[in-house]
């Protein structure tokens, strides 16, 4: 009976310990409110084939889908709970899938699990550089740029972010990172390859990922046949993603391949696509970050895991540089860097967590009892600014100067009908199921559907530049737009094909004449 009751405590209390703490740490970080602009286009295609609204008529919706995985992961949710809340539930697994990885690295490099009083000291501030807290005070204190420094990679993309989407499975990367070293081969490359699958675009940093451990196996074992198997099963895995992005950047013909790339590069997304909008400050500390956290792994197993797709990334940003090839930027190299960052800060944090607790354990004016007290107001200090400032976006959203026109729309909409709005109204599509000409933030990746977007977002912008009843007349016959959302602010004095349907104190919405 004893014997029972110890494997029980062995293998629920861990259980039970890491639910908490991922609790924990998800309301410290701070999700936003469902849905959010961010989630527009992932969630789209998902939501659409599970029948919410008439999003199934909107024409992205009907678009070529590049995260199948995701959206199918939407639509089986939302099919099976019709609860949205759930997504929460799966942000806030992705979240304790990144601590225990991060944490296990920590523990495995640097035995930081070797009393509990370092263990908590490393958590605690683990959790206070990740928590919505620091981030608020960084972006006042500092600007924008800095509200993810200890956390994200360049040109603003991280694994985590405060959204779910399907960035975030770039957790997996580091989960990979912590099995290899615990010696789980098959399954550091099955999550790196996950990673990959869930969203195409980490497909380098996986591949980076593999080709480290094939190599380090080799110098271990001076065997070849190990390192081949993971090879063969990483790119047994992807096959189906890699050839699903062949297909859809592969592009019709020459011609069209290099326009649509001059559309994402350079007018929908500079901020991720050219180094010369996000190499700034925080970039270079981020590479320092990078470099001394190699520094001090130098002697480990885990140097040549960080050091080559550090190489690839900086070797291809050059490149890119140096060529301004649109191909090679649309592949992000650097994007490598949301692991790399991360699990540089924490190799950082967990040697000086070492550090600090062996020199505080000599001082006499602070005891154990001191420290544990100080890691707990930490702690206690990072959740509740994550609760705040989740309750503060979630009221912030609940007072839009959209939500009341928002409600109607979700309220009122019919089969058939198509909303002109805004280009920058992003969360319409999502907060009413309604479906919508054409929206800045949400993009295709085929380069017809590209062609068509930029086709229509320059429409949509002529529109409500000029008010020209003209073009409006021209959307409803050729495009069939039935309703079109102007701002009260706005000097709109009326066409005579539209006649007035709804107003609130911010918004009009016009229906067009039978």
């Amino acid at each position: 009976m004893l014997s029972n009751h110890r494997t029980l405590q062995k293998c629920i209390y861990p259980v039970i310990s890491f639910l908490l703490w991922t609790i924990l740490f998800a309301i410290a970080y701070s999700q936003a409110p469902l849905f959010t602009s961010n989630q527009n286009q992932y969630f789209l295609h998902g939501l659409s084939h599970a029948g919410v609204g008439y999003l199934n008529q909107d024409w992205l919706a009907n678009t070529t889908d590049t995260v199948p995985v995701f959206s199918a992961l939407v639509e089986v949710t939302y099919r099976l709970f019709h609860w949205q809340p759930i997504f929460y539930g799966y942000y806030a697994v992705l979240m304790g899938i990144y601590l225990f990885s991060l944490f296990g690295i920590a523990r495995v490099l640097f035995r930081i699990d070797q009393s509990e009083l370092l263990s908590l000291f490393f958590v605690a501030v683990f959790f206070l550089i990740h928590s919505a807290g620091l981030r608020f005070s960084l972006s006042q204190l500092l600007s924008d740029n800095w509200t993810y420094v200890l956390e994200d990679g360049v040109a603003d993309q991280r694994m985590l972010g405060t959204v779910f989407q399907p960035s975030a499975f770039g957790v997996l990367l580091a989960l990979s990172i912590y099995w290899f070293l615990n010696r789980r081969h098959f399954l550091a490359i099955i999550a790196a390859c996950l990673a990959a699958i869930f969203h195409p675009t980490y497909l380098l940093g996986a591949g980076c990922l593999t080709l480290a451990y094939m190599t380090i196996l080799f110098q271990e074992t001076r065997q070849i046949k190990l390192p081949l198997i993971l090879g063969a099963l990483a790119l047994l895995l992807v096959s189906p993603i890699l050839y699903q992005s062949y297909t859809i950047f592969g592009g019709t013909d020459t011609a069209t391949v290099q326009e649509v790339r001059q559309i994402l590069v350079n007018f929908r997304i500079p901020h991720h696509a050219l180094v010369s909008q996000w190499f700034d400050a925080t970039a270079v500390v981020k590479i320092i970050f990078i470099l001394c956290a190699l520094v001090v792994i130098r002697k480990t197993r885990l140097f040549l895991v960080l050091s080559l797709p550090f190489g690839v990334g900086v070797s291809l940003t050059i490149v890119q540089v140096l060529t301004q090839n649109n191909a090679l930027a649309l592949l992000f190299p650097w994007r490598v860097s949301i692991f790399l960052v991360p699990v540089s800060v924490t190799i950082l944090l967990a040697r000086f967590s070492n550090i600090l607790i062996d020199w505080l354990a000599a001082q006499k004016w602070i005891s154990g009892r001191g420290i544990r007290a100080i890691s707990l107001v930490l702690i206690s200090m990072a959740v509740i600014s994550g609760a705040s400032r989740f309750t503060l976006d979630l009221m912030r959203k609940n007072s839009i100067a959209e939500h009341e026109m928002f409600t109607h729309v979700s309220t009122h909409k019919q089969p058939g009908e198509v909303y002109l709005t805004p280009s920058k109204m992003q969360d319409f599509r999502l907060a009413t199921g309604a479906s919508v000409f054409i929206e800045f933030k949400s993009i295709p990746y085929q380069d017809t559907d590209v062609l068509e977007w930029y086709r229509r977002i320059v429409l949509n912008n002529r529109f409500y530049k000029d008010f020209d009843c003209s073009l409006l007349s021209s959307l409803i016959a050729e495009d069939g737009i039935t309703q079109v959302v102007i701002s009260q602010e706005s000097q709109f004095l009326g066409c005579a094909s539209i006649s007035r349907q709804y107003q609130d104190p911010n918004f009009l919405i016009y229906r067009v004449n039978p």
